[in-house]
């Protein structure tokens, strides 16, 4: 609506050249500020006047003028009481977000993981609160979600061929009432493979008591099966093979609907109903169900604990039976609720403003979803590093405003990180002049596979909409960036294999559309263009398609030159 009425403004100056929209020239439009300014406020003129100098832009990329404008207002002033939703005036930082969690507490994350000890007070068995950081540090370090840490398998890290370490973990999917699992692997970030290598290796150590308990009931089918037990069982007995803390045997048997007589005021009780009682305390189910090689045994997952071990109350830690540890447990070591304290209040830790530290699990995968959309990551690679289906659901992780997108682009391109058309038109420019037209010229920034594209589409629809990479002048890319390299070769190959089935179809005599072939043409030059400032050549190419199952005509056999046709 501010468009409509700002060039209803250049409407009504244009009454002496019988509104001819050929004839405008840099006099009217000031002419049209002129009455903007007064008539309106100074928040609303500044508004009107900046879709005003875009409606001059878009005069002069259509030639719909016999003279060129290049028109800026020259009494536009950025009002003080304005907000910030410039890229001008925007901090390279994300906007607060109750999802996103502080720095300051993932840093305490960090103090926990380093000052945490490995043994409890009771029985030499691990610290619950250091086994529930180790599980922390590797929500943090991978972004997975809780329930994909919880049940990673005993050994989950793998050597990939060029050395790189990755994670191996399962994806539910399905209906609660039907649910399927499905093995992926995630590459680890480099930056984290010491410290997540390091939190498995410790969490592997803690929890092999539990594990080996899991791992006999699972050959054996009953608890302490490498203990001898007399076949009728007193107090003193059940208190040595169970290690109760407290002396009340009367009531740990009544709670297992364990039978027992008494005997001249001694509890007594027969070995068969001894073992069949205690298995209640024992987790008997898959961790994950599926067929042999899918699915996740007790024993064979990593996060095994001893049953009532991750329990802060009075509870004594069976270690005759072993239990997965829960994501309630996990929520509760991070997140205070009812009855309950977290880490971080038990441990006397508040963020900068004095507030308790309250993080979810979920937070975490914001908190790294979040450093790699600063630091540029693709969308794409981003929802595939994420392991999420859909390249919209990883909007909902990500906190840059448009603004702050935007910002980044032109601060990349005026450090010679970034090339296309936009970047080529600076280059001579001196750099104030150069960066006062990025500010202006790139509103907005849309993640298009091999390269972004900056048309703001609240001004018009883009010509050129699905078809960025044939020599559209506002499609741009990052400079040898890693991240884009298969998106840029897809693309690549598919261009390259329409070409050779088009030259196929000339050969044969068939019509070959000339607008046609001159796109593709386009296409594959520009392509060919970003492939050199990525450090890519044919070999990749062919790589590409022999990788990917595209060779198998032979179609791709022979390079396509540059000027086919």
């Amino acid at each position: 609506m501010v468009f409509v009425r700002a060039t209803r403004y250049v409407y009504d100056v244009l009454k002496s050249v019988d509104y001819d929209i050929s004839l405008i020239t840099p006099a009217h439009l000031d002419l049209a500020a002129a009455a903007v300014f007064k008539r309106e406020s100074e928040v609303s003129a500044y508004k009107a006047v900046g879709h005003m100098e875009e409606f001059a832009d878009m005069l002069d990329a259509n030639g719909l003028c016999r003279l060129r404008l290049d028109w800026r207002c020259r009494k536009k002033v950025r009002p003080e009481k304005l907000g910030t939703d410039r890229i001008e005036d925007v901090l390279p930082v994300a906007e607060p977000d109750d999802r996103l969690p502080k720095e300051e507490a993932i840093r305490a994350v960090g103090w926990l993981y380093q000052n945490i000890p490995s043994k409890g007070p009771v029985n030499g068995v691990a610290n619950p609160d250091r086994i529930a950081i180790l599980i922390t540090t590797i929500l943090v370090c991978t972004g997975l979600r809780i329930g994909e840490v919880l049940t990673l398998p005993e050994d989950p890290l793998l050597t990939e061929r060029d050395g790189t370490r990755s994670l191996r973990y399962a994806r539910l999917k399905g209906r609660r009432d039907h649910i399927t699992v499905e093995w992926k692997v995630k590459p680890l970030l480099s930056a984290t493979v010491e410290l997540v290598e390091g939190a498995i290796r410790e969490l592997h150590e803690l929890t092999d008591g539990a594990r080996n308990v899991a791992r006999s009931f699972s050959r054996t089918g009953r608890l302490l099966a490498g203990k001898k037990i007399k076949p009728i069982l007193g107090p003193g007995d059940i208190l040595q093979l169970v290690g109760l803390e407290g002396r009340n045997v009367a009531q740990f048997l009544k709670q297992r609907n364990i039978p027992y007589e008494v005997v001249n005021k001694k509890i007594r009780v027969g070995k068969p109903d001894f073992l069949a009682g205690i298995i209640r305390d024992h987790w008997s189910l898959p961790m994950l169900r599926g067929p042999k090689g899918k699915g996740l045994e007790l024993h064979q997952a990593l996060c095994v604990v001893y049953t009532n071990q991750m329990h802060r109350g009075t509870k004594t830690t069976l270690l005759y039976a072993a239990q997965p540890v829960a994501d309630l447990q996990i929520r509760d070591f991070l997140t205070a609720r009812t009855g309950t304290r977290s880490i971080f209040d038990r441990s006397g830790i508040v963020d900068a403003d004095g507030h308790p530290i309250d993080i979810s699990s979920k937070g975490f995968r914001h908190f790294l979803n979040n450093l790699l959309d600063e630091g540029g990551a693709p969308d794409l690679v981003q929802t595939k590093w994420f392991g999420r289906k859909n390249p919209t659901d990883t909007r909902a992780y990500q906190h840059l405003t448009p603004a702050q997108r935007a910002r980044k682009v032109v601060d990349d391109i005026m450090a010679g990180k970034v090339e296309g058309k936009v970047a080529d038109i600076v280059k001579p420019l001196p750099t104030d002049v150069a960066r006062g037209f990025l500010l202006t010229r790139v509103q907005a920034v849309h993640d298009v596979g091999p390269g972004m594209c900056v048309h703001d589409f609240q001004m018009m629809p883009c010509p050129k909409y699905l078809e960025c990479t044939a020599d559209c002048d506002e499609y741009v890319w990052e400079k040898g960036d890693p991240e884009r390299k298969d998106a840029l070769l897809r693309q690549m190959a598919f261009v390259q294999g329409t070409i050779r089935a088009a030259l196929g179809r000339k050969a044969a005599g068939g019509i070959v559309k000339s607008d046609w072939w001159k796109h593709l043409k386009t296409k594959y030059r520009q392509l060919l263009k970003q492939m050199k400032s990525s450090a890519l050549n044919k070999s990749d190419i062919d790589r590409y398609i022999a990788e990917n199952g595209l060779d198998s005509g032979g179609e791709f056999s022979e390079p396509v030159p540059e000027e086919s046709g």
